[in-house]
């Protein structure tokens, strides 16, 4: 994002937060499944299964088409309504036009869903070929070739509420450098929302020291994710993930500044099941440097001695891009 989005987002956020403290609470307990399902989303992106694309096998399987017929389903429901005959207790009590109709709709549906199942499968042979035709360069570890590869399997619908944006980079030695845009302090929730007695959903508000220990899982957790998705792209030994934030006491126009910095190697997320484990302890344990306290949250880090490759801006493109 620019300092100028960045900005916006700060004001909308600020104005919401501003209209629910006089606004009245909703009770529904819908409510708490839905922060629930937030908290996951920011604290939990991590959990996953860790498996690399096997690029040899995919060069050796050569091109596909799609495995699905464009109208089996239509044709089959076409046929039962072309088949149909009265019965008798149909036609004792005139059920036969209703039946029609009936059988008219399944064709209309079953056509609805070849539409889409053929759109999957014509999706899924795409993104196959398009690996063929990669798999040697992501191998030779060309970066063309990995971006490219990273912008098809890269989950971005699905990490973007965790985070801003991802960036990038491969030093001439071949050291991959990923660059994860975090979210600020102030685009997480201020409340929480449980179930109370009657199980209707309680509100309450978040502390400023919750709200940092919340900040920080959710940063190390989405670099872990992060980790995870670009080390099963890319046959690499080891990546260098820094994390960057605009600092909560910044004022007016700010660059995002590096608040954690983790070396992440395959054989370390290979011997881990990340579904299982806590994403600070983790990072800890990788070694990450971080300035963080309880108080005041993150601060940034001194990264000069790490000779880090500096992020290529995509032309036109949005950091987080979905997959066409």
């Amino acid at each position: 994002m620019t300092w100028i989005e960045r900005t916006t987002n700060r004001a909308t956020r600020d104005r919401a937060r501003k209209e629910r403290a006089t606004a009245k609470r909703g009770t529904s307990p819908e409510l708490a499944a839905r922060y629930e399902a937030l908290f996951e989303q920011l604290t939990r992106a991590h959990c996953v299964r860790y498996q690399r694309i096997n690029w040899p096998e995919i060069a050796e399987s050569g091109l596909v088409e799609p495995a699905v017929k464009a109208d089996a389903l239509e044709r089959k429901a076409r046929r039962a309504l072309a088949n149909y005959n009265p019965g008798v207790i149909d036609s004792l009590f005139g059920l036969g036009a209703e039946r029609r109709r009936t059988l008219a709709e399944k064709v209309l549906a079953a056509a609805k869903k070849d539409a889409e199942l053929f759109a999957k499968a014509k999706r899924n042979a795409q993104v196959h070929n398009l690996d063929v035709q990669l798999a040697a360069g992501v191998v030779a570890l060309d970066f063309a070739c990995i971006e490219a590869a990273l912008q098809t399997h890269f989950p971005a619908d699905d990490l973007r509420p965790a985070l801003e944006g991802v960036a990038i980079d491969m030093s001439p030695s071949g050291k991959l450098v990923v660059h994860v845009d975090m979210l600020e302090l102030d685009a997480l929730p201020d409340e929480s929302v449980g179930l109370g007695e009657g199980g209707r959903a309680v509100h309450a508000l978040i502390t400023p020291t919750a709200r940092h220990e919340f900040h920080l899982a959710n940063v190390c957790s989405a670099i872990l994710r992060v980790a995870v998705e670009v080390m099963s792209v890319v046959p690499i030994e080891s990546i260098e993930v820094l994390g960057r934030c605009v600092p909560a006491t910044a004022k007016g126009p700010a660059d995002p500044q590096p608040i954690m910095y983790v070396r992440i190697s395959h054989q370390a997320l290979s011997a881990m099941d990340l579904r299982r484990m806590e994403p600070v302890s983790t990072v800890t344990a990788m070694g990450g440097r971080i300035n963080w306290d309880i108080g005041r949250g993150f601060a940034p880090i001194q990264i000069e001695d790490l000779a880090l490759a500096a992020p290529r801006q995509p032309p036109q493109a949005e950091p987080l891009a979905a997959p066409a």
